[in-house]
């Protein structure tokens, strides 16, 4: 590890500050404190020009940041680049390459999304074309989930990674009226038109919440800081978490993490075999769940088994745990020789 120096390069500037910002502001802190030469090389773009937070405000004092259209990662051992086709175009060079993949675009088996727009389909049809080959320019290839069908020889899969310490069934009390959590963007790929139809389907008696603004049956909570964020999921009784398409999704481990259980949509990337995630495919079916699950609240009829299966399956996603993975990953990169037998490494 001794000098080592690492880049890890997300196509999004750390300022946005969603998923893979926090994925790779957490993961960056955590290298530095014990002392890896860690940098970050971003691009200077953030979606609708939404910058929430001062990157020196959330990143260690110690990581280097810069934000440029074009990097050069000659002097670095590995670079570690949140993946898209033609990706060295930003990020060239690193001794050892590694693409992250962490977009449901490359998951997803429909090409057309109708909020993420023409960018990302022109995405996964450049992709469709030569990705296979423009993944051969990588060394390695990291995939937070295993649904990901990677075309290349060394494919390492390693989950999404939560902070259990934060994400706590210990952090507040259950409310006493049962409550449905729903977390996610407010856009009809991650489910919002959903929320709201299986709201109007639940008795009164059911409270159904949401982060941001609220909408018909569904009550707005307002912005949310990760700290309140992490209450909410504690005090709710089920997180309901529609999603068209995702990834290794943090919503999911969050709820888990909090002891709270989920209902949600069958993707390839949400299956999870144990009683603490439930799935349905329509409005009714996912009405059904969140009823059934009010039922074993009220008379004692598994729920806090379901709610004990949550926290175990948190706990595997913990920080630490998936940490050290990710650490030995990029610190010591597994390689394949040229010419040998194709085969996946699973981590």
């Amino acid at each position: 590890m001794v000098g080592t120096r690492i880049a890890l390069c997300p196509h999004l500037s750390v300022e946005h500050y969603r998923g893979g910002e926090k994925w790779v502001t957490a993961l960056a802190n955590r290298l530095a404190t014990d002392g890896v030469d860690v940098s970050i090389r971003a691009l200077p773009y953030a979606p609708g020009g939404e910058r929430r937070v001062d990157v020196r405000d959330v990143l260690h004092p110690e990581v280097p940041y810069r934000e440029a259209w074009h990097h050069d990662l000659s002097g670095f051992d590995t670079a570690y680049v949140f993946y898209n086709p033609l990706s060295e175009v930003f990020f060239s060079g690193g001794t050892t390459r590694i693409a992250g993949i962490h977009s449901w675009a490359f998951v997803s088996p429909k090409l057309f999304e109708a909020h993420y727009g023409v960018v990302p389909t022109a995405v996964k049809l450049l992709y469709r074309a030569i990705g296979e080959r423009d993944l051969g320019r990588f060394d390695a290839v990291h995939t937070v989930t295993p649904a990901y069908d990677s075309p290349h020889p060394n494919t390492i899969h390693i989950p999404n990674f939560v902070d259990v310490e934060r994400f706590h069934p210990d952090r507040d009390d259950r409310a006493e009226e049962f409550t449905v959590l729903t977390t996610a963007a407010h856009i009809r790929e991650k489910g919002w038109d959903t929320v709201q139809a299986v709201a109007e389907r639940l008795a009164p008696e059911i409270r159904v919440v949401t982060t941001g603004d609220g909408a018909g049956a569904v009550e707005g909570l307002g912005f949310l800081d990760e700290d309140e964020l992490a209450d909410a999921y504690a005090r709710a009784h089920v997180v309901l978490h529609p999603a068209r398409v995702d990834t290794d999704s943090m919503v999911i481990n969050e709820a888990c993490a909090s002891g709270t259980p989920v209902v949600t949509t069958p993707l390839s990337t949400h299956v999870r075999e144990n009683d603490a995630i439930l799935h349905a495919e329509t409005p009714r079916g996912m009405a059904h769940a969140v009823r059934l699950l009010r039922a074993e609240w009220r008379h004692d009829g598994g729920y806090d088994e379901r709610c004990r299966r949550a926290r175990e399956e948190g706990e595997a996603h913990g920080f630490d745990e998936i940490y050290l993975r990710l650490k030995d990953l990029l610190v010591s990169p597994p390689t394949v020789e040229t010419g040998t037998t194709r085969t996946e490494v699973r981590v």
